[in-house]
């Protein structure tokens, strides 16, 4: 039989443990795998939200302003019953969560002091996100129903199909 050695693999090999059990010797009992933590999911991006919302209250638009400007914009398209209630209420809040978090980070800077990115910064990104898709969202229904398309003449485009293209 080989002795222990330096190199991996190197010694006597292991018993399998059916062979062990076989012979009647009992396997190491295995410790059972301790409870995982309970971790408590909260929010944060609220809890940013409405710190930077009192910090920051005349800087940013309050939600009525920014639902009229929108349900402007989709009415002037006329397609006011197309988009849900639900997602320009999404937009709205997003909108001013984002605005509320990039006034705060205009207020006491991007970096704390440990260099590190302010969690301002990190749920700004999150409305951001956020925001960019109900607007996207909104953007695809007004496209898809309103009745002009919302496009301007192209002189160019119109030039080369004048002329065969």
């Amino acid at each position: 039989m080989p002795s222990g050695g330096y190199r991996p693999g190197a010694g006597r090999p292991r018993k399998n443990i059916d062979d062990k059990r076989l012979e009647g010797k009992a396997a190491k009992p295995t410790a059972p795998a301790p409870p995982p933590k309970k971790v408590c999911s909260k929010n944060v991006m609220a809890d940013y939200f409405s710190m930077a919302m009192k910090e920051c209250e005349k800087e940013v638009p309050p939600a009525d302003v920014l639902r009229t400007e929108i349900e402007d914009y989709i009415s002037a398209r006329g397609c006011e019953g197309y988009v849900a209630p639900q997602t320009i209420t999404d937009y709205v809040l997003n909108r001013q969560g984002f605005l509320a978090c990039e006034a705060m980070n205009r207020k006491i800077g991007r970096m704390t002091k440990d260099l590190k990115l302010s969690p301002y910064v990190t749920a700004a990104q999150g409305y951001n996100k956020a925001m960019r898709d109900d607007f996207n969202l909104i953007m695809q229904i007004i496209n898809k129903y309103s009745g002009n398309g919302g496009e301007e003449k192209n002189a160019f485009l119109s030039l080369l199909q004048n002329r065969g293209f």
